[in-house]
């Protein structure tokens, strides 16, 4: 065999060596143009970087096993916002007692942007992702959810999927599971915003909308199903809306209240397990 064509090959390799060796560094360094979680040795530590420095978060695909609420506060760029991008990671919040993951800030914020798929498992009597605080203080506007699935295996009678607190003008995409008595999707307060993909709640409804002012958004293609009612809305807050094609698949399709105004839809599609289309109260 050619000695020459083996001194060039290994020092090839060495070079290719080198190279990884580099990137490696530089794709967890200061340097870097972005936060990989794998550099950091817990989430936290890999959100607080990334929201220290202004820089996007990547989650490449594996589990990340947390034993505390992961926290998004991104009020330090309350102007330009915070990009997570998830390559079909799963968040392992299981063993949390709260929610697994909380994005809030200390008052108004814009363009928060999960992109990518990205899953998180709860085991919590309460939401297991939640967006804003519970009063409302802190509207958060102009946001995106590109794919988010989300899992609460709790079956307590509060355990709920996910909770938007004061969303407004969002794209969201999310698919939000209960095996719990609460809901799939808690939206308390939502204001033009488009919300796609899917809903249940094992022992309650699979969208409940709260008490809040929630009007001019369009749900759209939602598949609601596996839950005792698909749809409950008992505010006069909620106004104007558009729903487009869901469809239903509960016994109770939706429940409803004297005092809740016009409830826009736009063909209903109901499936077989669908008893009552509709309860006012």
């Amino acid at each position: 065999m050619d000695m020459g064509y083996l001194a060039v090959r290994g020092a090839f390799f060495a070079v290719v060596a080198l190279a990884s060796a580099s990137a490696l560094a530089a794709d967890c360094g200061a340097g870097a143009e972005e936060v990989n979680a794998k550099c950091y040795p817990t989430l936290q530590a890999a959100v607080d970087a990334a929201v220290s420095t202004d820089r996007p978060l990547v989650v490449p695909r594996g589990t990340y096993r947390i034993t505390a609420p992961l926290v998004i506060d991104y009020s330090r760029h309350a102007d330009t916002g915070f990009e997570l991008t998830a390559r079909g990671a799963t968040i392992d919040g299981t063993a949390v007692h709260g929610p697994t993951l909380i994005i809030e800030c200390a008052a108004d914020c814009f363009y928060f942007h999960q992109e990518g798929t990205l899953f998180v498992n709860a085991d919590t009597d309460g939401p297991a992702v939640v967006f804003g605080k519970a009063d409302l203080s802190d509207p958060h506007n102009s946001g995106k959810l590109d794919h988010l699935i989300v899992n609460n295996r709790n079956a307590g009678a509060h355990a709920t999927g996910c909770q938007f607190n004061h969303v407004l003008n969002w794209d969201i995409n999310a698919v939000c599971v209960s095996a719990g008595g609460g809901s799939g999707i808690d939206l308390e307060q939502l204001q033009f915003s488009t919300l796609r993909g899917a809903a249940s709640a094992t022992a309650g409804t699979a969208i409940a909308l709260g008490a809040g002012y929630i009007f001019a958004n369009t749900f759209e293609g939602l598949d609601l199903e596996a839950s005792p009612v698909c749809i409950s809305d008992m505010s006069p807050r909620t106004t104007n809306n558009t729903w487009t094609s869901p469809y239903l698949n509960c016994p109770t399709g939706l429940v409803y209240s004297r005092n809740t105004t016009t409830f826009g839809q736009i063909h209903w599609q109901l499936g077989g397990a669908v008893q009552t289309p509709y309860i006012q109260y």
